[in-house]
């Protein structure tokens, strides 16, 4: 690995021989750039002012071990340019927003060297001072616009290995669909229990049309879920109901048709 290039790097190579110094390094994590691979929706490379309303289209990696989605995010550009021999779009961006766009999905900081740190769901909302049951509840609040029909969305505590090996396998003979998120879905005045929701996105052919073939392709041993069913739903930018939304702005991705995995 290359020396440290900053102040956050010398802080990472100093905790990582002293754990006691495991704070100093987080705070000054929360207050610096980071590098992630990204690019902003209709924009070439350049410098940009980072708002709202731009879309970002970050790149997911699989984590080796179970196949759960992990974004990677680099301490520095030299770091990354090590790790990433390819010309890949990348994005500077403060920690403490990169946290926020993507907090939900597990992240990594400089993966594939000797000083890469993981951070999960409760990781990153301690880091912004978050209570993760606080935050999910939270959510649902914001989600559910007709109280007469409650509904609750929510991020799995874990990934359900099998299942998603499974509907990966299916989901590649379908080229239509380019990414497959995952939550769990309550409608209480449509069930007592809460089931899967795997939300299909892509602009080619109709999704609609090939869910029958996708459900019946997908056997029903390799549910190793905590919940008996799951259900398939099209996702769209005007998602009226905003499971869309919810789905994105979580990260809860588990396909990509081109995904790269940790090693």
């Amino acid at each position: 690995m290359l020396l440290p290039s900053n102040p956050l790097e010398q802080a990472l190579f100093n905790s990582a021989a002293d754990n006691s110094l495991l704070p100093t390094f987080y705070e000054l994590l929360m207050k610096s750039n980071v590098f992630i691979l990204a690019s902003i929706a209709g924009k070439e490379a350049g410098t940009f002012n980072i708002n709202e309303d731009q879309e970002f289209d970050i790149q997911h990696w699989e984590n080796e071990e179970d196949q759960s989605p992990v974004i990677p995010f680099f301490s520095s550009l030299p770091i990354l340019q090590q790790t990433i021999p390819d010309d890949s779009p990348y994005i500077e961006i403060p920690a403490t927003t990169f946290m926020e766009m993507t907090l939900g999905v597990s992240l990594v900081l400089n993966p594939n060297t000797d000083y890469g740190v993981e951070l999960d769901f409760p990781d990153v909302s301690n880091l912004l001072g978050l209570n993760p049951e606080e935050h999910l509840n939270a959510q649902n609040e914001d989600y559910d616009e007709d109280q007469e029909d409650e509904m609750f969305l929510g991020i799995l505590d874990r990934l359900p290995k099998d299942l998603c090996k499974a509907m990966k396998a299916v989901f590649s003979n379908y080229p239509e669909i380019e990414t497959a998120y995952i939550a769990a879905i309550h409608v209480p005045s449509e069930s007592k229990e809460a089931h899967l929701l795997i939300g299909l996105e892509g602009s080619k052919g109709n999704l609609d049309a090939i869910i029958p073939n996708i459900a019946d392709d997908i056997p029903e041993e390799a549910n190793d879920s905590d919940y008996e069913m799951f259900d398939f739903y099209v996702m769209s930018e005007d998602d009226p109901e905003e499971i869309s939304q919810f789905l994105k702005e979580n990260n809860t991705s588990f396909y990509h048709t081109s995904s790269t995995e940790v090693h």
